[in-house]
């Protein structure tokens, strides 16, 4: 995943993204909702991206009444940080494995709007609200994450 050539994150992106995760079992009646926008701390781009998303989705309303707090945190200190969902900007192929690595060990569900992720094997959910909305699900990383989604939402999307 190139960080540089990848297309800019929207609103719409951000907003489809967290009307996705209201499928989520695990973040139903929830007063908020903790979000950790991940990005290349070695790009001041993806940085400064990074810090637009996580002001973009902390004013977004949450599934059902939640609120959303959001903040951004590189790879590089992602560490043992506990979040209820991670949004990924676009990351290097190594830095997406190493992602895919910590969303794996948190049990945590990942999203993005970078369809690379989905070749990673980084995001449990790849969300795009461009001209038409995309959402795939990768059930094999949502298994291993213990991540479930409504019937109704599966049934809606993509899968990988």
């Amino acid at each position: 995943m190139a960080g540089a050539g990848a297309a800019e994150v929207t609103p719409a992106d951000l907003n489809a993204a967290v009307r996705s995760l209201g499928f989520l079992a695990s973040l139903q009646n929830r007063s908020s909702i903790q979000i950790g926008v991940i990005y290349n701390g070695a790009d001041p781009a993806t940085r400064s991206q990074a810090q637009r998303s996580a002001a973009d989705l902390s004013r977004l309303a949450g599934p059902g009444s939640a609120s959303v707090s959001a903040q951004p945190v590189s790879v590089q200190e992602l560490g043992t940080q506990r979040f209820d969902a991670v949004y990924l900007m676009s990351l290097p192929p190594e830095m997406s494995r190493s992602v895919g690595e910590y969303v794996r060990h948190q049990s945590v569900v990942s999203v993005s709007s970078d369809p690379q992720c989905l070749e990673a094997q980084s995001c449990v959910l790849m969300v795009q609200a461009r001209s038409n909305m995309s959402v795939v699900l990768d059930t094999v990383l949502a298994k291993a994450v213990g991540a479930k989604f409504s019937t109704v939402f599966t049934m809606l999307v993509k899968r990988k």
